[in-house]
């Protein structure tokens, strides 16, 4: 059995960064090492102490996440607002989501203050919000049990309903995240901006069914760091992922433990839950053509199968471009689904084999997907030359494929590193077996190039970097030859040209498709 995951997770920072990174280093050096750091609460503070950091004048002692900002006058320090890395080792998650990490590990998070839709801003969650967050949970997986850790800025609403403590204040909360926390069934929630440290007694959650076992939730909300008071704000756990553990060691009771505090009643009036269908063996509908991706059983009567509404896309990790059950894809550009990864034809492509390798689910880049997502789609790419991902201002898993004359592969290397210097960064080689999660973990910004003699070259995306990098070096002068051919949106052409290359390049790679 895999090792357990060593996790580090504090309150407010309020830009105590010295305070907190000593205490973190001292920590590592006698109990670890750590896995990762998670910041839950306000990270930035007033004053310069951020900006030894930012340059890399100090290093950061392990990987660190932080949530979004929680008032405007932070928002600054957020250059990309939907996520990304802020300095070595520190990286945004974004307002809202879901990670997962290569050990199987799911972390839910909702950054910033409860607010309605119409004021809105980047410090602020809606109803929109905590809904698609827990849309992603149980759209990733039909047999879905819960989230290991459910991180939010601020407090639930009547969480220490069932376990007053004499004279302990009682924040008010958010109903959204009470709602939330019921729906997606954390193992772990840790919260924090009430300056208090508050370590609930185990409540277990509801059941969505009277006669399945569900198991139980630890509410933890930590101080701020380096509070004069001296209350907690630094927590230590050891955790397996909930996919991992067995049965009968999840849904053990505890002495301790109470009821869920959230009612039942006052759920069910903040958000309305959409009806769920456990399925088994199912496959998506190639010939739906009411614009979604919907799952059906695989011995079910077409004329019995009546497809589940949708709720209104939202621009969102849910509901975006790539994701496979999303209704925003452009499915007739699809040439084959497998289990894990489908393959696609590029929309604007280079050349007419140009195609795409996207997970199915929702996974950000290389480096964090699954393992077995990754041996998919290493089936997938092992029938063509030139490969390359830019993990930079996207959301979803994107690997760029790209035929070339085999002529052309003594100088493609050279290209690639001649083309970055230009722009003013270095493409590092990487040794052969090296692994992405090795060098750039999850969350990341990264490009990556592979090449079909096994050359790999890496760059570490630090402030900005050239969007059409990968097909401005494949289009130039020196490749292909199509310089008016960089941008994808020049290459745009009609639906039906489309329809037209999809069914062509699928005739072709028949031969090669290991999910017929």
């Amino acid at each position: 059995m895999a090792d357990k995951l060593k996790i580090l997770v504090c309150g407010d920072v309020d830009g105590k960064f010295k305070t907190l990174f000593t205490r973190v280093e001292n920590i590592n050096k006698k109990s670890g090492p750590f896995d990762f750091l998670l910041c839950v609460g306000n990270f930035f503070g007033h004053g310069d102490a951020w900006e030894p950091y930012s340059n890399g004048s100090l290093r950061v002692p392990l990987p660190v996440y932080v949530l979004g900002p929680n008032g405007e006058e932070f928002v600054k320090y957020y250059p990309d607002i939907t996520g990304g890395e802020l300095c070595p080792n520190v990286s945004y998650v974004g307002k809202r989501g879901v990670f997962t990490g290569l050990s199987g590990l799911k972390m839910a998070y909702v950054s910033g203050k409860p607010s309605s839709e119409e004021n809105e801003n980047d410090c602020t969650f809606t109803k929109n919000d905590v809904t698609a967050v827990r849309d992603i949970c149980l759209r990733s997986n039909s047999n879905f049990k819960g989230v290991d850790i459910l991180a939010t800025s601020g407090w639930p609403q009547n969480v220490m309903n069932l376990d007053l403590r004499q004279g302990m204040r009682h924040p008010n909360g958010s109903p959204l995240l009470s709602w939330l926390a019921s729906e997606i069934k954390p193992r772990y929630h840790f919260c924090a901006q009430e300056g208090i440290f508050y370590e609930r007694r185990p409540y277990r959650n509801h059941s969505q069914l009277g006669d399945t076992p569900s198991h139980a939730t630890r509410f933890i909300a930590l101080a701020k760091v380096g509070n004069p008071q001296k209350d907690k704000w630094i927590y230590a756990l050891n955790i397996d992922p909930i996919d991992r553990m067995k049965s009968n060691v999840l849904y053990q009771q505890t002495t301790d433990e109470t009821e869920c505090p959230y009612g039942m009643e006052m759920l069910l009036q903040i958000v309305r839950p959409q009806s769920e269908v456990k399925q088994t063996q199912f496959f998506y509908d190639m010939d739906n053509t009411n614009g979604d991706f919907t799952r059906r059983k695989r011995h079910k009567r077409d004329d019995d199968f009546k497809p589940k509404r949708r709720p209104p896309p939202v621009f969102d990790q849910a509901l975006c471009w790539f994701c496979l059950a999303s209704p925003e894809v452009e499915k007739h550009l699809i040439v084959s689904v497998g289990s894990e990864a489908y393959l696609a034809v590029a929309k604007g492509a280079l050349v007419p084999d140009h195609v795409l390798i996207l997970p199915i689910g929702h996974h950000q880049s290389s480096s964090c997907v699954p393992d077995n997502v990754l041996k998919e789609i290493e089936q997938q790419k092992g029938k063509v030359p030139v490969i390359f991902e830019r993990n930079y201002k996207t959301s979803h898993l994107q690997i760029q494929v790209v035929p070339v004359s085999s002529k052309l592969l003594p100088r493609l290397k050279n290209e690639f590193q001649e083309k970055a210097e230009a722009e003013g960064f270095h493409l590092d080689e990487l040794p052969e077996y090296a692994k992405l999660s090795q060098i750039a973990p999850a969350g990341t910004p990264y490009f990556y190039v592979e090449l079909s003699d096994g050359d790999k070259l890496f760059h570490r995306i630090q402030k900005s970097f050239p969007l059409q990098f990968g097909r401005d070096v494949l289009a130039s002068e020196y490749v292909l030859n199509m310089p008016d051919r960089s941008d994808w949106k020049d290459c745009k052409v009609s639906k039906e040209e489309e329809t037209t290359m999809t069914n062509n390049f699928r005739s072709s790679f028949e031969e090669f498709d290991f999910t017929l």
